[in-house]
C-alpha cells in the first residue's frame, strides 16, 4: 500500500509519513526519557526497562484443528 488516508487527508505516501516532523517528535521523546530518568532515578528506570517476568505456562489453544485435548480446555 503506498497511501493511507484517515478521514479523507493522506497520512502516508510511498512508505513515509506527510506532515510531521519526526526530528522534533524524536526531541520530544528524548526530552521525556530525560525527565522521567531524572524524577524515577537510575534504579527504577533499569527496573521499569526489564520487568521481572513472571513464570508462565503454555496454554492449550481451543482453536487449533488437532486431535489434541486437555481437562483445561476441553472438557473430560
Amino acid at each position: 500500500m503506498h497511501t493511507v488516508l484517515v478521514n479523507g487527508r493522506v497520512v502516508k505516501r510511498d512508505h513515509e509519513l506527510v506532515g510531521i516532523d519526526m526530528a522534533a517528535v524524536r526531541r520530544e521523546v528524548e526530552d521525556t526519557v530525560e525527565h522521567l530518568r531524572a524524577t524515577l532515578g537510575d534504579d527504577a528506570w533499569a527496573k521499569g526497562m526489564n520487568p521481572d517476568v513472571p513464570e508462565t505456562k503454555v496454554l492449550d489453544n481451543p482453536y487449533t484443528y488437532t486431535e489434541y485435548r486437555s481437562a483445561s480446555t476441553h472438557g473430560s
